[in-house]
């Protein structure tokens, strides 16, 4: 029989635990990775996600401040509208009625309504009393305060005159109506 005999010493095996050690150390650093990586992913997916559904809520937010501005727009025309129609006076009703008190049409030779209410018109008279009639007639309307006769002059056969009419606008917008 052959027999071995080992001149070599028994040594234990010390290189299995710090290599068991390694590989352990190993698989828990990767997988400490592999867990860090999946939380930056799955991070990211929500941040993604809430700019997202800020940008539907601003792009909302825009549109309903567009529609409040177009409503407020709306509402501040309306206020307009209303406040110019409440200022309007009625001037062909009553250019109507200044040439309604002329006996013709053709002795009205001007007529002219200013910004401070008042009235100016240039007619024609056969006789001062005519004039004096008319400015009596008008006197008479509820909306007229005052009525000047600014000036008077003779032409061949009749008067050539010019009338200073101060109104009361509301009440000529309560007598004539609004404008048509």
């Amino acid at each position: 029989m052959n027999t071995e005999i080992n001149l070599l010493e028994n040594q234990s095996k010390k290189h299995i635990a710090p290599l068991l050690l390694g590989v352990v150390s190993i698989l828990l650093l990767a997988s400490v990775i592999t867990v860090l990586l999946y939380q930056k992913y799955n991070y990211e997916n929500r941040i993604e996600n809430q700019t997202n559904k800020v940008s539907q809520l601003e792009t909302q937010l825009l549109e309903k401040q567009g529609e409040l501005a177009g409503e407020k727009q709306h509402e501040q025309l309306q206020q307009n509208v209303s406040t110019l129609k409440d200022g309007m006076i009625p001037n062909v009703a009553l250019y109507k009625q200044m040439l309604n008190f002329l006996s013709s049409s053709e002795q009205l030779l001007s007529y002219n309504f200013t910004s401070e209410n008042q009235l100016i018109i240039d007619a024609r008279f056969t006789s001062l009393k005519n004039v004096s009639n008319y400015v009596k007639v008008i006197l008479g309307q509820d909306y007229v305060l005052d009525t000047e006769l600014t000036s008077v002059s003779k032409m061949e056969t009749s008067y050539q005159t010019t009338l200073t009419i101060s109104l009361d606008s509301e009440a000529l917008v309560k007598e004539l109506g609004e404008n048509d």
